[in-house]
């Protein structure tokens, strides 16, 4: 069981927003292909299983490379059925964390599969947690699904202590693009897909200071030593043959929440 969070880890009050064209982690209920779907077919997709272990290493890795100690707090914003929080949980056992979905029949869902981890119902643009509560924020495959990402980061900004990590993730557009037109793809509901530069400046311009912006994944599905290949890719300027985008950042250690 996870400990309790830490006190100034509080809902400041029971807001609810409409979420119009706002959606966090996958698809709005507006279209076909359902978030609770896209969560139930990772139990029986190896592309989306694969995804989803891809995404959750690079988060893991990354926090445990730029945090300078263990994290009291993570926040995991876009949770779905909260696979990555239990695997995180398992890695960082004493920390405390805590999912928003904005799906609340996925919140459901996730509730019943892992009833230890704390998720909740909640919204990206517009988080209902106190200033600086925690040390690490995750946003894996979200950003490409928001109508004002530009809201999202500063709330993640307001949120994280001074010093803390951001860890983001989203598709490559080239791939992302591609895929969709050949029919591989079922998820919709995408507003701007950025590509790696792109992301970077708008998480820079939202005040954090850029540790690590990188590609990665090279098969959708996974491949032998993909690792090593992809160490390979990257030394000889090949990023682009890799499907998914990494950025981490840092709050800076001594700056107040108005930017």
């Amino acid at each position: 069981m996870l400990r309790a969070l830490p006190e100034p880890l509080v809902i400041l009050s029971r807001r609810q927003t409409t979420g119009k064209g706002v959606v966090v982690d996958n698809h709005s209920s507006t279209h076909s292909y359902t978030n609770l779907q896209y969560v139930q077919d990772r139990d029986r997709s190896r592309a989306l299983k694969y995804r989803l272990r891809r995404r959750t290493r690079e988060v893991a890795e990354s926090l445990k490379k730029h945090l300078t100690h263990h994290p009291e707090a993570i926040l995991d914003v876009g949770s779905a059925d909260g696979r990555m929080l239990h695997n995180l949980s398992g890695i960082f056992p004493s920390s405390s964390i805590v999912g928003i979905e904005y799906d609340e029949t996925v919140v459901k869902f996730a509730n019943e599969l892992f009833p230890a981890i704390d998720i909740r119902h909640g919204d990206a643009q517009h988080l209902e947690f106190s200033d600086s509560c925690f040390e690490a924020a995750v946003a894996a495959a979200v950003i490409e699904h928001l109508e004002r990402p530009d809201l999202a980061l500063a709330e993640f900004f307001r949120v994280l202590r001074p010093g803390g990590i951001l860890v983001l993730t989203c598709p490559d557009p080239f791939w992302e693009k591609l895929a969709s037109t050949l029919g591989h793809l079922k998820e919709e509901g995408h507003n701007e897909v950025p590509d790696l530069k792109r992301l970077s400046a708008i998480v820079q311009k939202s005040g954090f200071s850029i540790l690590e912006a990188k590609k990665f994944m090279f098969s959708p599905v996974g491949f032998p030593k993909e690792l090593l290949i992809e160490s390979i890719l990257r030394a000889l300027k090949l990023n682009f043959m890799m499907a998914n985008q990494l950025v981490v950042a840092r709050k800076p250690a001594h700056i107040s929440n108005n930017i």
